[in-house]
């Protein structure tokens, strides 16, 4: 079990770069080779490394003279596809940016036929796994994971907006679809922890530093429906993944977890994303004893002033509450953000870490 209380001398700190930052300023493209092609996600990984050691090794980004390293899913940047096309979605792939899900828009009557497939015959499973098998016999072992999205997330994929009528107008098809979505995902999960061990370094790299072993829930549409809607349908099977997936933790990138977490602490989450514009200090209020990731805005960081960068930094962390139980992250920074402010966001977090570390001397 994660100890919720961290070393006082760091406060952790992630960025993750959109692929169009990628492709701009490093000519990476992200097509279906860079995800599944055995040489290419060997050296792209590498690359990815070294590009954020040069620029920003001091910051603690990156690798010096890094190796290759049989790295199976993307980790430097957020792609969330793969549930979805094992439960039949297609996507298209672009080389600026992340996989496009093309969503399925299945009848009623496809949704209720609809069972969990075999999942280590399907697309894009079966790529993943014959990936995983020739990397560990050239590497002898493997790492890295996929980012599994979420019930939501997918179910929007796969029945489309329709689904947030059938709510109201056909509950047993939403509890049908949200069941096999969760076994679902639950047996590609198995998949690939019991080799790699981890399950969620792919939602967000800052999981690699606060603990390794959590298995992080995206619930990026919950900011879509109520809050009675999310406890009513949502929260049985949230629970549920939270039985299999401990240590357990919660992204939500809307701004709006404020809403939903008091439902959020009945699963007993040991860190939670916190959407820009969420009310941070009634978050801390409901979730006293979770880490709470606080989310910057990848968008205002192309704008801001550094200064801008380090007061915002400091604000949320404020309302934080208990800094033994924060990590500051902003994640899909696009090609246009200045290099400068993503040294303003660490150097925020470091001046924070140093006073709370000398305070407690």
């Amino acid at each position: 079990m994660l100890s919720k209380v961290m070393n006082y001398k760091n406060l952790p700190c992630e960025v993750v770069f959109h692929p169009s930052w990628w492709n701009k300023h490093h000519g990476i493209k992200f097509n279906e080779s860079y995800f599944f092609d055995h040489s290419t996600r060997v050296k792209v990984e590498q690359q990815h490394r070294q590009i954020l050691f040069e620029k920003f090794g001091s910051l603690g980004l990156g690798e010096k003279n890094s190796p290759q390293k049989p790295v199976i899913g993307p980790v430097h940047l957020a792609a969330g596809f793969m549930i979805s096309g094992i439960l039949g979605c297609q996507f298209n792939f672009y080389d600026d940016g992340p996989p496009e899900v093309v969503p399925r828009n299945m009848s009623e009557e496809e949704v209720m036929a609809l069972q969990v497939p075999d999942i280590s015959k399907t697309y894009p499973m079966r790529n993943l796994l014959s990936l995983m098998d020739s990397l560990e016999k050239e590497y002898g072992y493997i790492e890295g994971d996929f980012n599994w999205q979420g019930l939501l997330n997918v179910a929007l994929d796969l029945r489309g907006q329709m689904f947030l009528m059938d709510y109201y107008t056909n509950p047993e098809l939403v509890k049908h679809l949200l069941n096999i979505i969760l076994k679902t995902t639950l047996q590609a999960l198995s998949l690939v922890r019991k080799r790699t061990k981890t399950s969620s370094i792919s939602v967000n790299r800052i999981i690699k530093t606060i603990n390794p072993d959590i298995n992080m829930h995206s619930n990026c549409s919950v900011t879509m429906i109520s809050k009675e809607t999310y406890d009513e349908f949502h929260l049985p099977y949230e629970k549920k993944l939270a039985e299999e997936l401990r240590p357990y933790g919660i992204h939500h990138c809307g701004n709006d977890m404020h809403k939903v977490a008091e439902s959020y602490a009945q699963v007993d989450p040991e860190l939670l994303d916190v959407g820009w514009g969420a009310e941070i200090s009634l978050c801390r209020q409901k979730l006293p004893d979770a880490i709470l990731s606080l989310r910057i805005d990848p968008v205002q960081m192309n704008t801001w002033t550094v200064a801008d960068v380090e007061q915002n930094v400091r604000r949320c962390i404020n309302m934080g509450g208990a800094r033994d139980k924060l990590a500051v992250c902003c994640i899909n920074m696009d090609s246009n953000v200045p290099e400068e402010n993503v040294f303003g966001l660490f150097n925020a977090c470091r001046a924070v870490s140093d006073l709370i570390y000398k305070s407690a001397k």
